[in-house]
C-alpha cells in the first residue's frame, strides 16, 4: 500500500470508530502506531488535515467533531472511471483534479443521511525552509556584510534596493523557498569574497548554517484531503464476499500465469498473498494492528491484508516492470489490470466495513 492509501485506511477505520463509539477510540495508540498527527495536540510531524470548502485546514479529530450525526459514517469510493479528465469533474479546482490523477484508494466520502461530501487525498511534502521574509531580512541586517548582502539579493531578484524589505515581507512561505535558495548561493559568494584570502570566521559560518538548516519537519510527509463537492453513495463497495471472491480469483490466475512463465518467486508471492485470506489476523504489522485496534471484523482484516500483499505494482523490479512477447504479453496485461482492479475494490470494501 502507498503511504496515501495507509493514511486513507487510518481515517476511515479510526473515524468510523470515533463516530460510532467515541469512548472507545484510542487516538494516542492510533497516532503512535502510524506516526501520524490526527489531533492538534499530538507530537508527530506528519500530519493529516481536512480542507473544507472555504480552504480552512482542520486536524482530523476537529473536522470529525464538527460533523456529529447519529447516522454519520466515512466511506471510500472509487474515483470516476475517466480519472481527472472525467467531464463530471470539470468544475473542480485544478489542484483537486491533480490530486485525483495521483491515484490512491479513491474519494473519502462523509455522509450523515442528509448530506454527502467528497474529499480527495494528496501527499504534501513540508517546506524545506521555515523562514519568513521578515526573518530573512532581519538575518541579512545582522551580518557584517549587510549592505553587500542586501545588494546581492536585490540584484538576484531584479529589485531596487529600497524595495527589498517590502518585497520579502509580502512573499508567501512557498515563494520564500526559492528566494532562500537563491540567497544562499549569492550570499555565500559575498561572504567568502569579503574575507579576502582567509575563510570566513567559524562563528559566522556556524550562525549562517544554523539559520539555513532545513526545518525538522521537512522530511515528514503529510496528507491533505481536499473538498471536492457533494458525492454519492451509489458506487460504494461494501460486499466483502464479492470482493474476496474477485481478489482470490485474480490472484489464482496470476499465480498460475507466473508459474507457467517459470517465475518461481512471483508465483510464491501470489500464493502467499492468497494465504492472507485464511490466516488469523495478528498484530505483527502496522496495518493489521490498526484495523484490530479499530474493531474491524477478522474477514475484513484478512481481505485488507491480502489486498495489501497483492499490490505488486510499482517502479523498477516490480511486477509491472516485466515484459512478455506475443500472447503471453496480452495475458500479462489483462491479468495485471484485473488484479489491480480487484485489490483496489478489496481494500475499499474491507475498510468500508468499519462503517457497518
Amino acid at each position: 500500500m502507498r503511504p496515501i492509501d495507509i493514511c486513507s485506511a487510518v481515517l476511515v477505520s479510526t473515524g468510523n470508530r470515533a463516530l460510532r463509539e467515541p469512548s472507545k477510540i484510542r487516538w494516542d495508540a492510533v497516532e503512535a502506531l502510524m506516526g501520524l498527527r490526527l489531533r492538534y495536540q499530538s507530537p508527530f510531524d506528519s500530519r493529516v488535515t481536512l480542507v473544507d470548502p472555504g480552504g480552512e485546514h482542520m486536524f482530523f479529530e476537529e473536522w470529525l467533531e464538527n460533523r456529529p450525526a447519529p447516522s454519520a459514517r466515512l466511506w471510500l469510493a472509487p474515483f470516476p472511471p475517466g480519472g481527472p479528465s472525467d467531464p463530471r469533474l470539470a468544475g473542480l479546482p485544478l489542484e483537486v483534479r491533480d490530486a485525483i490523477g495521483n491515484g490512491g484508494l479513491g474519494f473519502l466520502l462523509y455522509s450523515d443521511g442528509q448530506r454527502i461530501e467528497r474529499f480527495v487525498p494528496r501527499e504534501v511534502q513540508p517546506l524545506l525552509h521555515d523562514i519568513a521574509g521578515p526573518q530573512l531580512y532581519s538575518f541579512i541586517l545582522s551580518r557584517k556584510n549587510a549592505a553587500a548582502l542586501s545588494e546581492a539579493l536585490a540584484r538576484e531578484l531584479n529589485l531596487p534596493l529600497e524595495s527589498l524589505e517590502g518585497h520579502l515581507a509580502s512573499r508567501s512561505p512557498h515563494e520564500m523557498q526559492d528566494i532562500v535558495e537563491r540567497f544562499m548561493s549569492s550570499g555565500a559568494a559575498v561572504e567568502y569574497a569579503s574575507s579576502a584570502e582567509l575563510p570566513p570566521e567559524a562563528s559566522d559560518v556556524e550562525s549562517w548554517n544554523a539559520f539555513f538548516a532545513p526545518s525538522p519537519r521537512s522530511s515528514s510527509l503529510s496528507f491533505e484531503f481536499l473538498y471536492a463537492g457533494p458525492g454519492s453513495e451509489l458506487d460504494l463497495e461494501r460486499d466483502l464476499d464479492s470482493a474476496r471472491s474477485d481478489l482470490s480469483s485474480s490472484l489464482e490466475a496470476m499465480r498460475d500465469f507466473a508459474q507457467a512463465q517459470g517465475l518461481r518467486s512471483w508465483s510464491k508471492h501470489f500464493r502467499r498473498a492468497l494465504l492472507r485470506l485464511t490466516l488469523e489476523p495478528q498484530p505483527l504489522e502496522d496495518l493489521a494492528e490498526l484495523l484490530l485496534l479499530n474493531g474491524l471484523p477478522a474477514p475484513a482484516i484478512q481481505l485488507a491484508l491480502c489486498a495489501a500483499a497483492s499490490d505488486v505494482f510499482g517502479g523498477i523490479g516490480a511486477w509491472n516492470d516485466l515484459v512478455f512477447p506475443g500472447e503471453a504479453g496480452d495475458s500479462y496485461r489483462s491479468l495485471s489490470e484485473r488484479l489491480l482492479a480487484s485489490l483496489r475494490t478489496a481494500l475499499r470494501a474491507s475498510l468500508n466495513s468499519s462503517a457497518l
